[in-house]
C-alpha cells in the first residue's frame, strides 16, 4: 500500500538520520542497512561479502545484491590493452575479441584453475589460428605477459587470493580476500564505543528534508515482516497510522575500515579512471565496456565502493508501536512476523539477536531486541564514489 511504503520510508530516513547524529557518522557517505546484518563469529565470510557488494545509489544498502566489486573489476581488466599497446590485438586481427571472450569464458568456468593466460591462449591459438601464425601470435603473447596489465590479471586469479567458506548446510562459497578477518574485527569492535538512543519517530519525521526521504526509497520490507503465506496488510495499514519509539544503547561499536586484498591492482584501476578519452588505454575490441559503464555515475560498475562497515555489539533495544493492537493481532504478529518488526528485520538464517514482544497496559506493541556481547552485527557501510 502507498501509505505504508511512504510512512516506511520516512521511518528509515529518520532511523539513519538519528543513528548519523548519535553515532558521529558521516550524513554524505553513510548507508543503512535494510535489517541487522548478523555476522558470522569462526570466519570471515560476513565481512568479505558486505565489502565486496557494490552500494546502490539510495542511502539505504541492500546486502542482497547481485553486484560484486570484484567481478565489476575483472571486466575492467578485460576492457584494458596492454602497456605495450595493441601488438597483439594487431597479429590476431578479427580473432582478438574472440580471444577476449574465450578466455574470459575459460575462467569464468573454471574460477579455481591453475593455468596462466599464456596456457590459455596457446590452447586458443592452436585451435583458431594456422600453425605459423599461432606461433607467431603466442611468441607475441609470450612478451605481453611481463606487462603490469597482464600482471594485474593473474594477481587476480591466483588462487591465494581466495578464500573458500563452508556452512553448516555443506555449500562452499569462494570469496576474494579482504582485510579486516573477523577476529580482528571484533578486537577492534570489542573497544569500540558505547552509545545511548533515544529515538521518536514523530519528531525525527519533521526534521526530515525531502532529500532525505527520497534516499530512503525502499520497497524491500513492510513495518512487519514474515514468510511466505503471511499478510499483514490492514496491520502495516494500523502500525503506519502511529508513530514508533526507539530506546536503548549499544554497549560497543565501531566503523572499520576495509581493504581490498592482492587480487586488486591500484595501478591498472587509477590507469583505467584517470585516462577516460585514451584509445591506448581502453581496448573497444574487446567489447567489456567503457570509462563510462565502469566509473561514470550513478550506476557505472565500478562508481562506488565500500570503504567502512558499521559493526554492533551488546546492545538492547525496546522498539514501541504507539498505534493499539488486540489479543489477536499481537498472536499473529508473534506467530508470523518472522523476519522481525522494522527496523530490526533479518531473514532467520543470519539474524543473531534474540527478540520478545509484549502489549503493554495501553495496548501498545513493546518489543525488545537484545544482542549479546560475543555476537556481532552490521548496521551499515560507509560507501566512497571512485576512484577512492
Amino acid at each position: 500500500m502507498k501509505s505504508v511504503d511512504e510512512k516506511v520510508q520516512k521511518l528509515n530516513a529518520g532511523w539513519r538520520k538519528i543513528l548519523v547524529e548519535q553515532l558521529n557518522l558521516d550524513q554524505e557517505t553513510f548507508k543503512l542497512a535494510q535489517g541487522s546484518l548478523g555476522l558470522p563469529t569462526t570466519d570471515s565470510s560476513g565481512l568479505f561479502q558486505m565489502a565486496d557488494h557494490i552500494p546502490p545509489n539510495t542511502t539505504l544498502f541492500d546486502a542482497g545484491s547481485t553486484a560484486l566489486f570484484s567481478d565489476n573489476y575483472l571486466g575492467l581488466l578485460s576492457a584494458l590493452l596492454p602497456e605495450n599497446g595493441t601488438d597483439l590485438r594487431n597479429e590476431l586481427g578479427d580473432n582478438y575479441p574472440n580471444w577476449i571472450a574465450y578466455r574470459n569464458a575459460f575462467y569464468k568456468e573454471n574460477p579455481t584453475s591453475t593455468k596462466s593466460q599464456l596456457e590459455v591462449f596457446e590452447v586458443f591459438a592452436n585451435q583458431r589460428l594456422d600453425p605459423r601464425k599461432a606461433a607467431t601470435a603466442i611468441n607475441v603473447f609470450e612478451k605481453a605477459m611481463s606487462t603490469p596489465l597482464n600482471k594485474a590479471f593473474e594477481e587476480y586469479r591466483d588462487q591465494n587470493n581466495y578464500q573458500t567458506f563452508t556452512n553448516d548446510a555443506g555449500q562452499s562459497t569462494r570469496l576474494p580476500i579482504y582485510t579486516p578477518t573477523i577476529e580482528e574485527a571484533k578486537q577492534q569492535v570489542n573497544t569500540g564505543a558505547s552509545v545511548e538512543i533515544n529515538f521518536d519517530s514523530s519528531s525525527a519525521e519533521a526534521s526530515l528534508s525531502k532529500t532525505e526521504i527520497q534516499g530512503a526509497a525502499s520497497g524491500f520490507y513492510d513495518i512487519f515482516s514474515g514468510g511466505a503465506g503471511a499478510n499483514f496488510t490492514q496491520l502495516n495499514q494500523k502500525a503506519a497510522s502511529a508513530g514508533f519509539t526507539i530506546k536503548g544503547k549499544i554497549n560497543n561499536y565501531k566503523m572499520i575500515p576495509v581493504n581490498r586484498g592482492h587480487w586488486f591492482n591500484s595501478s591498472e584501476y587509477n590507469r583505467a579512471y584517470n585516462n577516460k578519452d585514451d584509445m591506448t588505454v581502453w581496448d573497444p575490441q574487446a567489447n567489456a565496456g567503457n570509462w563510462d559503464s565502469f566509473f561514470a555515475q550513478p550506476n557505472g560498475g565500478l562508481a562506488r565502493n565500500v570503504s567502512q562497515i558499521l559493526v554492533v555489539t551488546d546492545y538492547e533495544f525496546t522498539v514501541t508501536s504507539e498505534a493499539t493492537y488486540s489479543e489477536s493481532e499481537f498472536k499473529q504478529i508473534q506467530t508470523q512476523a518472522k523476519f522481525g518488526i522494522w527496523p530490526f528485520f533479518s531473514a532467520t538464517a543470519t539474524t543473531n539477536h534474540v527478540t520478545s514482544s509484549s502489549l503493554n497496559a495501553q495496548g501498545k506493541l513493546e518489543t525488545t531486541f537484545q544482542l549479546k556481547k560475543g555476537l556481532y552485527e552490521i548496521w551499515g557501510v560507509n560507501v566512497l564514489n571512485a576512484p577512492a
